[in-house]
């Protein structure tokens, strides 16, 4: 048999890696855009010195506020809000709370929603825990009308997923979803855990200064990995406006500017370059890590109006364009 040389194998995968980027892997083909969304929220937030504040100050129990930020979603060209969920647990507990209220919301507007588990809620003290909340989460949330599902299937997010190992997740999927009957996306830059899951996303590309070209990185090792094991997964690619937790006196604490909208159109080139299944902005309303496109004092709809540019441009497979009009200058 004649050996291949090692250069025409690796611009044979090249090309194929560049075909993948370009062709969704979602079975059903729908380029789904998604937000990160929070509820967790009282009045006290707004006293804290962040670098912008919400047009209009609310607390995250209001159904007035839920309906509002859905309302600018839909306005925005996202097909759903992935809400920080903390499990099942009604007392002080308002994410579990405000997520029914979300979930009645969104159908009465025709939108959707599902749930980002936080794998280190403080009503989390093991496994048993987590299988529970899961549990409930497919047998009583997965089971409304509004909540988002693709293919049919219920689609839920998780973070910090890394607090388990592969073997615990293939685990507490067997027990969960057995049949495979929902959708699992991690979060984290481990390609392996598409073992027990169905997906990855990045929750911050924050941290680079070429978002675009990170993005395309990391669709590329999801779609190396499908194409090693011969099973599909959904390349979840992340955009984000920009970051500033110095209010958080985290010690890593630092600042991506916006750039006047700048940054967040990197991010969506790198989208939909590396042919993401899905989008999945950080955030909507992430305040304390100024990532949010929310209506706000400082900006006002500017990144409501651009994340409807940048969408339709990602649902078409477009290139995003140069910024047209200036942001406006947020205020302390």
């Amino acid at each position: 048999m004649t050996k291949r040389p090692l250069w025409l194998f690796l611009v044979l995968l090249a090309l194929l890696l560049s075909l993948l980027r370009h062709t969704p892997t979602d079975a059903q083909g729908e380029r789904l855009v998604l937000a990160f969304y929070y509820a967790w929220f009282g009045m006290d937030v707004w006293e804290l010195p962040l670098g912008d504040q919400p047009l209009y100050p609310y607390r995250s129990t209001d159904p007035a506020a839920i309906e509002r930020h859905v309302r600018e979603a839909q306005q925005a060209g996202i097909d759903a809000f992935v809400q920080s969920w903390y499990g099942p647990q009604v007392e002080n507990n308002q994410t579990e709370t405000n997520f029914q209220q979300l979930l009645d919301v969104a159908a009465q507007r025709g939108f959707r929603a599902a749930i980002d588990v936080e794998v280190m809620s403080p009503f989390f003290h093991s496994t048993a825990d987590v299988v529970n909340a899961l549990n409930y989460l497919l047998s009583v949330h997965a089971q409304h009308p509004a909540y988002l599902r693709v293919g049919g299937k219920p689609v839920i997010f998780f973070w910090r997923q890394g607090q388990y190992s592969i073997a615990t997740w293939n685990s507490i999927r067997d027990q969960v979803d057995p049949g495979r009957t929902s959708v699992w996306v991690a979060e984290g830059t481990d390609p392996s855990v598409l073992g027990p899951f169905d997906g990855l996303h990045l929750y911050s590309v924050a941290w680079s200064d070429d978002p675009g070209g990170a993005l395309i990185r990391w669709g590329d090792r999801v779609r190396e990995w499908s194409t090693e094991q011969g099973i599909a997964k959904t390349w979840v690619a992340t955009v984000m406006p920009g970051y500033d937790d110095l209010n958080t006196g985290r010690a890593g604490a630092f600042v991506r500017p916006r750039a006047g909208g700048q940054y967040y159109r990197a991010c969506w080139n790198g989208a939909i370059e590396s042919g993401a299944d899905w989008v999945v902005i950080t955030s909507f309303n992430e305040w304390r890590e100024g990532s949010q496109i929310e209506t706000s004092a400082g900006y006002g709809d500017f990144y409501l109006n651009l994340t409807a540019e940048l969408a339709a441009a990602y649902r078409q497979g477009a290139p995003v364009g140069p910024a047209i009009a200036a942001e406006a200058t947020a205020s302390p």
